[in-house]
């Protein structure tokens, strides 16, 4: 039987191959190690060497993701990035029964290493493991990528741009590359850079609705309101359950000064989200889009009752 992974959202089980929870649509974070966990030699020493920490190995590398501005793979702004929860990493079941992340074992090459260092936390021992598979294989895309998103765990994003640049310039044809490049520059407010390279990533994977959030989530941030509308429709036909897109929308819709559009947007929302915490101050901007008096929460009771 295949491995598999349980969804954050929903806990619903599917193969590591698939791209998101065949339950809930949830999208799983892109992450370069996730190819590895089925695919590189890495894995196969592994599981020849150890068939009690496979499971401990195949853990860590799930959790090299990234993820985030929700970003987003997006960063703060106006609309919230509906993705973030999304992106928070799964801890293993039971920590306390792995082994130390700087337990030594000679059976890994640097990247494993790195891998679990991430997962466990050490982002520092990651960057170095990383650096040293890099080293050992600059052509290492995948050691590439993820050396770059240590370093935006870390809060140096600037320098993960080139490690980005360089796995998109060996494997252009990979997706996840692509959006972490993006996102990274979006994190640096370098706007038209971010925008062409998640409209590269969606070219990859049209049929995605973070990247095509994140696509317009950036060009709202740029100014470019009226781009970002035809994109968050875009992402609202391709999960149309998402209440945030609807939020991100109108809000749009508002630096456009197109009140009633905006109105419709966030009475969606209401609409997919009734409970939302923010439900009255939605309702009183619906009020002041509208001219029409909020509606309340609940009708008021009637005399007597």
């Amino acid at each position: 039987m295949g491995q598999t992974i349980t969804c954050t959202r929903c806990g619903a089980k599917f193969a590591v191959a698939r791209d998101r929870c065949p339950k809930c649509r949830t999208l799983v974070e892109r992450v370069d190690l996730a190819a590895a966990a089925a695919q590189s030699r890495r894995m196969a020493k592994i599981a020849g060497a150890i068939v009690g920490g496979f499971a401990l190995v195949v853990g860590g590398l799930w959790l090299m993701r990234d993820p985030e501005p929700r970003s987003n793979g997006a960063a703060t702004t106006t609309a919230a990035d509906p993705l973030a929860a999304r992106r928070q990493a799964a801890r293993p079941a039971d920590a306390t029964e792995a082994p130390p992340a700087n337990a030594e074992r000679p059976f890994l090459d640097a990247a494993d290493k790195g891998a679990i260092s991430y997962s466990a936390g050490d982002y520092a021992g990651a960057l170095a493991r990383l650096e040293d598979a890099v080293k050992q294989n600059p052509k290492d895309a995948e050691s590439l990528s993820n050396l770059g998103q240590v370093l935006v765990r870390m809060h140096r994003t600037a320098e993960a741009i080139p490690h980005f640049e360089r796995a998109c310039a060996l494997n252009p044809d990979r997706w996840a590359y692509r959006f972490n490049l993006a996102r990274a520059l979006g994190l640096l407010q370098r706007w038209d850079e971010a925008i062409a390279s998640y409209r590269q990533a969606q070219t990859l994977f049209p049929d995605d609705y973070a990247t095509t959030f994140n696509l317009a989530l950036t060009m709202h941030k740029k100014g470019d309101d009226a781009g970002a509308v035809a994109e968050y429709k875009k992402a609202i036909a391709q999960n149309p359950g998402e209440a945030s897109f609807r939020m991100a929308l109108a809000i749009s819709y508002e630096g456009l000064k197109q009140n009633s559009e905006a109105a419709g947007q966030y009475s969606e929302y209401l609409r997919l989200s009734p409970l939302a915490g923010d439900a009255e101050k939605v309702r009183a901007k619906i009020a002041q889009l509208t001219g029409a008096p909020a509606n309340p929460a609940t009708p008021p009771a009637a005399p007597g009752q």
